[in-house]
């Protein structure tokens, strides 16, 4: 039983990787929370084992890489679950203040200037609670069961 649900898992993970450029069609919920658990675990573990071998330096940046990586299959993953909704992927506007966010901070930490960073940080404090009311609100609307049945993106996810 556990050898069947961890292959199904697997299998939904590579659908999600290998559906990084398909922004057409649906995803349910269950393909979201599976990616979000995979990687989740995948970089405790990674983390853990790169903490051991590695300068605290070349940790983050590996680190860095990998949610880079990460992210890659995430904008066509949520397109196809606000398809799911019969929502546009407009609402993915809502994370670009976040997204802005946190490249400007690893660019700064990239250039080692905490002095820099610092002051980023106690001038955009108003954008980041903006930017996380704003995750919030797409969190939640990405969390709503979908539509029953088929709807203009395509069939029910749930139904194959």
């Amino acid at each position: 039983m556990e050898a069947a649900t961890s292959s199904r898992a697997l299998e939904s993970l590579r659908g999600t990787v290998a559906g990084t450029a398909q922004f057409s069609g649906r995803s349910s919920l269950s393909e979201l929370v599976n990616y979000v658990m995979c990687v989740a675990l995948f970089h405790l573990a990674v983390g853990l084992l790169i903490m051991l071998g590695l300068s605290y330096p070349a940790f983050a940046v590996v680190q860095d890489l990998l949610q880079v990586l990460y992210f890659v299959p995430v904008p066509a993953l949520l397109t196809r679950r606000l398809h799911d909704q019969d929502r546009t992927a407009a609402m993915l506007w809502l994370a670009v203040p976040g997204v802005i966010l946190w490249i400007s901070r690893k660019v700064l930490a990239l250039a080692q200037s905490s002095a820099m960073l610092a002051e980023f940080d106690r001038w955009t404090w108003p954008f980041d609670l903006a930017a996380g009311f704003a995750s919030l609100a797409l969190i939640i609307v990405l969390i709503l069961p979908g539509t029953a049945g088929q709807n203009r993106y395509g069939p029910d996810p749930r139904a194959s």
